[in-house]
């Protein structure tokens, strides 16, 4: 259950990463609502990639503890101190954000899409209802660890949708914030991916009642393929600018958000 990641990281396909021209910042007033609500809701994005990955460091190991049979514990663990404050920032986060999004419905369908909004309430319940009780269990607790870590892009992520919004992206500090938001994606979500794969399918999955391992067989490889997928696009983009594609690119739907 992992943040996926939302519409305007899909713009990132099509806007120029060699540009640096600056372009004048309309004030938040003159802004279409869809774009006010991004940036009204942009802090809460980034204190969220800052601060609940940055409690949570101190709770990651590369992999679970090893059984005197050879597989990953998955119960009965104790938990880092952090993992638990992590979570709750992160819950947090989520129960804030989900609020926002039901009250403020229509800004937030313009802003980002139906399906991603969607994907948001969806991946923001089942993250409140589940991930405290992996915690309080000590069950799977190592992924629940990494997923709040992968946020940490979510800071970049939330810079990147502000300058968006404000028409500043295509300027050097445009360019460093996508720059570092490619960097932060792929370091704590796709690098990791064959450990934490490796972790879920060498599972001591004989310890687990059966009501946790159905909920971890159902959640706990939805990250992986939205991150090997998103990762996919963002590295094909990244290509194309590397080869010399602007021209192609600029020809494609930029993508709407008024």
């Amino acid at each position: 259950m992992h943040h996926p990641p939302p519409a305007s990281e899909r713009l990132f396909l099509s806007i120029p990463l060699t540009s640096l021209t600056s372009r004048p910042s309309p004030t938040q007033d003159a802004l279409p609502e869809p774009k006010r609500y991004s940036l009204r809701f942009a802090p809460n994005m980034a204190l969220n990639g800052l601060v609940a990955p940055l409690v949570v460091v101190p709770a990651l190991t590369r992999l679970p503890a090893l059984t005197k049979h050879g597989a990953f514990e998955t119960v009965g663990t104790v938990a880092h101190p952090n993992a638990s404050v992590a979570c709750a920032l992160a819950i947090g986060y989520m129960a804030f954000d989900l609020g926002s999004m039901l009250v403020g419905y229509q800004a937030s369908v313009k802003a980002n899409g139906v399906l991603t909004f969607h994907l948001y309430v969806w991946h923001h319940l089942l993250s409140i209802l589940f991930w405290p009780v992996a915690i309080l269990h000590g069950s799977f607790v190592h992924f629940v660890n990494w997923f709040v870590a992968s946020e940490c892009s979510s800071l970049w992520l939330a810079l990147r949708g502000a300058m968006l919004s404000l028409g500043t992206i295509n300027t050097p500090l445009g360019l460093v914030v996508q720059l570092l938001f490619v960097i932060t994606f792929f370091g704590s979500r796709v690098v990791v991916m064959p450990d934490l794969a490796r972790a879920f399918v060498y599972a001591d999955w004989d310890k687990v009642p059966g009501w946790q391992a159905a909920i971890a067989r159902a959640t706990v490889p939805v990250p992986f393929a939205l991150n090997a997928y998103w990762g996919l696009m963002i590295a094909r983009s990244v290509a194309k600018v590397a080869l010399g594609g602007k021209k192609k690119r600029d020809a494609a739907p930029a993508g709407k958000t008024d």
